[in-house]
């Protein structure tokens, strides 16, 4: 098996050179900081929805005998069922560790690519993130003629929702960390 540790060190080493350039640039040390988490949290991501991946050949064979590659497009299918014969802990895990999981990038990607902070701009993103997981979980389970994970479009709008929520804390952490600031000038002259 192929775990995801392999995937940590470069996303490190990617943050510290991200973090490097964006502080060459004169960016805030918390900009610098934003975007190095948001590679960190990248990296995570990648390590922890793509891998393990079974690469030894005997793992693989057993896996994918009188198995092909299957994707399931019927919306809410999969929520329906966890919800109707999942314990409350798969429920939990599975439900929630969708939202929660993407929601980091809602909070993480205004900070590091602040001409994105628009709600439009974050749907899109919220769109296409979860989207690429999705797409790419596809194209492995191709690869091994079997699926090592399941894809389905379930998938991608309880992440879609996970990166919204997180939009939705930035927004909020933006407006009480702005709104102190920007109420300060107006009432000194008063």
């Amino acid at each position: 098996m192929l775990t995801g540790v392999v995937v940590y060190p470069a996303a490190a080493l990617l943050a510290v050179l991200v973090a490097w350039r964006a502080a060459r640039s004169g960016q805030p040390a918390f900009v610098v900081a934003m975007r190095a988490l948001f590679v960190l949290y990248l990296g995570w991501v990648v390590g922890a929805t793509l891998f393990p991946l079974p690469v030894r050949p005997g793992v693989a064979e057993l896996e994918a005998a009188g198995r092909g590659v299957t994707v399931d497009l019927v919306p809410l299918a999969s929520i329906r069922d966890v919800l109707l014969h999942g314990t409350l802990f798969a429920q939990a895990w599975i439900l929630g560790g969708n939202v929660l999981t993407p929601a980091p990038f809602g909070f993480l990607l205004p900070y590091a690519a602040p001409r994105l902070a628009t709600w439009r701009r974050m749907a899109l993103a919220g769109v296409l993130f979860p989207l690429a997981i999705e797409l790419s979980q596809f194209a492995i389970s191709l690869a091994l003629g079997y699926s090592y994970r399941v894809t389905e479009v379930d998938d991608v709008l309880l992440n879609f929702a996970g990166v919204l929520l997180g939009y939705a804390v930035f927004v909020v952490v933006r407006g009480l960390v702005a709104g102190p600031a920007e109420d300060g000038p107006k009432h000194a002259g008063a």
